[in-house]
């Protein structure tokens, strides 16, 4: 029997990014495949996914891709995965649907025929291992866990979960089930740990029906409600509100309007299509509900546009309330704290629900300590957090019955061996599990030199300089062309203009001098690092900044060099033009000109 190993490509010691691998006899089981969002400072950067570069060459050893949710954090680079490799998928039917539509907006073709939608308690078979799918709560319907049953014992994936025993609805927990699982014997129990520092339960703290159900009951008044793509059981609470209080709904957002208009959760919500009404008719009407949804900074640049008066729909008037209704995404805490500054300039009132408040459907102390007394595992291992949470984790688990030493932490990369007597971290690791930066839909090759010149040019701008060379004896033989841009602003008569100008001639003259002496040592690369080096310090001396300097040099033939020029139109009138003015020096020219003409004539 060999050894199981388990790793992560993303997700460990970081928030969001969650990509993690269970192997088993060789074969290799995928479990979720998110993103996250980039950190302040990183320019020209929309997400960051895993590197899949372990995935590719071990794609023969992949059985499937097992996601817990359509959650950015465990779903989000699907798409990017996909297009490098061709692997089957297995999620429940509403992330099967945004899957879709994601691959759609991405151009990613054929991905249907991946998709696999499974249920819960459903069996899959692989070789010698079962996959046991079981239903959790969080911010999505149906999401899903998954135990691999294998003959060291049930190694389970407990993905996204809170511990909600009086929830009856699409969200619901089995409880019998899951301790079916547990009393089949648990050698291992991977448990999301992002919110593990929170003491005591989630519940109830995650609803937000409370705070919202005053507000909704306001006559003549339009709300907006801002939301994550993810977070469909406050979608729900809204929906209930809503109707409750008889208001017809809106969505501003393309992937939480198809979810809501699919049949996917019609019946569950009791939403029929009398309740939906376009943006236009929430516009016109008294009391209308518009949901403003997307994913991170999507949500925010859409209420920013709208804030701003750019849309060309909606629009935030006086009577207007706007509700976020969703606390800050790990990430983009700042870029929440800007949106709500931004929305306060409107005429309208704008509510923010806090996360002391509103807490995220993850797991928190509590619920950890109760899903480690249900599964009962030998082992346990943290995910899906920082270290700090990692650590509230384990106590937890401790707390629940594991042994101190059973508890495996481990970072990206590391390779943590799962047996029958031990738990150990192999010498062996992952060794290629940093980020990568998408731009748009496309994955950009972006190391650190890229992201420095980025914000380099962000903060201390860039001078261009253009200079033409005469090939045969490396003369300057036109004007410098110098474009200085995001530095200080310079005339071009300016002190420092003039001291960058004689500076690069008089290294263009040194190298001329050098090519006379000795044609061989002449080197043109080094004469632009010159320049380069002298307009950066020059700057620096004179301003205090480090711009970027680019040094563009042309090389031609003066001696066969033949200007084109252009025809003009109005040469006749050019021939009859007489100067106004009536100087001296005019006069005399005009003279000239006169006898000139007669001479032709």
């Amino acid at each position: 029997m060999s050894d199981i190993r388990f790793f992560a490509l993303g997700g460990q010691d970081e928030r969001g990014k969650n990509l993690y691998i269970l192997e088993v006899d060789n074969d290799l089981f995928i479990l979720d495949a998110g993103i996250k969002f980039p950190e302040k400072g990183i320019f020209g950067v929309d997400v960051v996914i895993p590197n899949f570069e372990f995935l590719r060459e071990n794609k023969e050893r992949i059985k499937g891709l097992f996601l817990s949710n359509c959650s950015a954090y465990n779903m989000g680079s699907v798409v990017y995965l996909c297009k490098e490799i061709n692997l089957p998928i297995y999620c429940n039917e509403i992330t099967s649907h945004v899957l879709k539509i994601k691959a759609q907006r991405s151009r990613l073709k054929n991905i249907e025929q991946n998709l696999n939608i499974i249920q819960d308690k459903q069996i899959l078979k692989f070789g010698n291992v079962k996959v046991e799918v079981f239903r959790t709560t969080s911010s999505t319907p149906q999401s899903f866990g998954y135990a691999f049953h294998t003959d060291k014992g049930i190694v389970v994936y407990a993905g996204d979960y809170i511990i909600d025993g009086q929830e009856q609805s699409y969200f619901s927990t089995d409880f019998r089930h899951l301790s079916n699982i547990g009393e089949a014997g648990v050698l291992a129990l991977i448990s999301d740990a992002e919110t593990a520092s929170r003491s005591g339960f989630t519940v109830p703290n995650h609803t937000i029906t409370n705070y919202i159900s005053a507000p909704f009951k306001e006559k003549k008044t339009k709300i907006a409600v801002g939301l994550f793509e993810e977070d469909i059981f406050k979608l729900g609470e809204i929906v209930t509100v809503a109707k409750e209080n008889g208001r017809k709904i809106a969505v501003y957002g393309d992937t939480m309007k198809a979810v809501l208009e699919s049949n996917l959760i019609c019946d569950k919500f009791c939403i029929k299509p009398e309740d939906l009404i376009s943006n236009e008719e929430y516009m016109k009407s008294e009391n209308g509900v518009l949901i403003i949804a997307g994913n991170g900074d999507v949500l925010y640049s859409k209420l920013a546009k709208i804030a701003n008066g750019n849309d060309n729909v909606v629009e935030f008037g006086e009577k207007d309330l706007i509700i976020i209704a969703t606390p800050p995404a790990p990430g983009i805490e700042k870029r929440h704290a800007q949106i709500l500054d931004e929305l306060a300039r409107t005429d309208a009132r704008v509510v923010a629900l806090s996360d002391k408040n509103i807490w995220s459907m993850h797991a928190s102390y509590e619920d950890i300590k109760v899903m480690t007394s249900i599964m009962k595992p030998k082992y346990f291992v943290p995910i899906k957090s920082l270290y700090k949470d990692f650590l509230r984790a384990e106590q937890a688990a401790i707390d629940a019955g594991v042994e101190s030493q059973n508890v495996g932490i481990i970072d990206n990369g590391e390779i943590l061996i799962l047996s029958k007597n031990h738990l150990a971290i192999s010498e062996e690791s992952i060794k290629k599990t940093n980020d990568v930066y998408v731009n748009g839909f496309e994955i950009a090759d972006i190391g650190n030199v890229v992201l420095n010149e980025r914000k380099q040019l962000a903060t201390d701008g860039v001078i261009i300089v253009g200079a033409t060379l005469d090939a045969r004896n490396k003369e300057l033989i036109s004007l410098l062309d110098i474009q200085i841009r995001g530095v200080i602003y310079i005339k071009d008569d300016g002190v420092i203009f003039n001291l960058l100008q004689k500076a690069i001639e008089n290294i263009i003259i040194k190298g001329q001098e050098q090519f006379k002496e000795n044609p061989k040592a002449y080197d043109i690369a080094e004469l632009k690092k010159e320049m380069v080096s002298k307009i950066r310090s020059t700057i620096k001396q004179e301003s205090g900044k480090q711009p970027m300097a680019l040094v563009i040099i042309n090389e031609i033939d003066e001696k066969e060099y033949v200007p084109h020029v252009r025809a003009s139109r109005n040469i006749n009138n050019f021939k009859n033009y007489k100067p106004r003015n009536t100087t001296k020096t005019n006069l005399r020219n005009n003279n000239h000109s006169k006898k000139d003409d007669n001479k032709e004539n």
